[in-house]
């Protein structure tokens, strides 16, 4: 019973991380569309929003540090695999902020076109869902386990769909000769730091579905 009431404790932190990792892969699809507009007319609007994400960070930290703190020496047995869940999930989020990072730093999105913005759209637009999914997946391994498994194979399906956009967009990155090399490697590096996130979030499907069997 005692260990019942300790592992809906820690879900209830894990489903209130979930939430902030929604938020701060959302976020970063805004910056990127605000980016995109303009760098340099939106600069003060870019740093806010880089901020915002920041708080985002610090508050899915505390929610970390509480759980670790607190339940990390209960003596529960099988609250391993929680530990390593809430800290596989904050991985998602120092991802996202290392894309804004890297994305800061490209001072001149001039030579953007249409396939570049597309593909980029598509793995945010991609990577938003799967989030928006794995948050839905914490939520029913509380309240409805017996759909944890469902929403696990559909992160599975999104993590092999932004694989191939990835690999699209490699391919057009490196086939077009047309594009600045400095362009190309600051781009190449941003969409590898996507393609990161999905496999983390993909990882985090994963460890959810050894945690309901379990």
């Amino acid at each position: 019973m005692k260990a019942k009431k300790t592992i809906t404790q820690i879900l209830s932190l894990v489903i209130e991380h979930s939430r902030i990792i929604y938020n701060v892969v959302s976020e970063m699809g805004v910056y990127y569309k605000s980016w995109r507009e303009d760098p340099e007319a939106n600069k003060t609007d870019l740093e806010k929003k880089k901020s915002k994400l920041q708080m985002l960070e610090e508050d899915a930290d505390a929610i970390k540090i509480r759980l670790i703190k607190e339940f990390s020496e209960a003596g529960t047995q099988g609250l391993g695999n929680y530990m390593t869940l809430i800290l596989r999930m904050d991985n998602v989020i120092n991802s996202a902020l290392e894309f804004v990072d890297i994305l800061s730093k490209i001072h001149d999105g001039n030579e953007f076109n249409e396939h570049i913005e597309t593909r980029y759209e598509k793995l945010i637009n991609k990577l938003l869902k799967m989030t928006d999914i794995l948050k839905l997946a914490i939520k029913n391994l509380q309240n409805k386990p017996q759909l944890v498994f469902e929403n696990t194979t559909s992160i599975h399906e999104l993590e092999n769909e932004i694989d191939l956009i990835f690999r699209d967009f490699l391919d057009y990155l490196y086939d077009n000769n047309n594009l600045e090399i400095r362009l190309v490697l600051r781009v190449r590096d941003s969409i590898k730091v996507l393609e990161e996130l999905a496999d983390r979030i993909h990882d985090i499907g994963d460890l959810l579905r050894v945690i309901r069997y379990s």
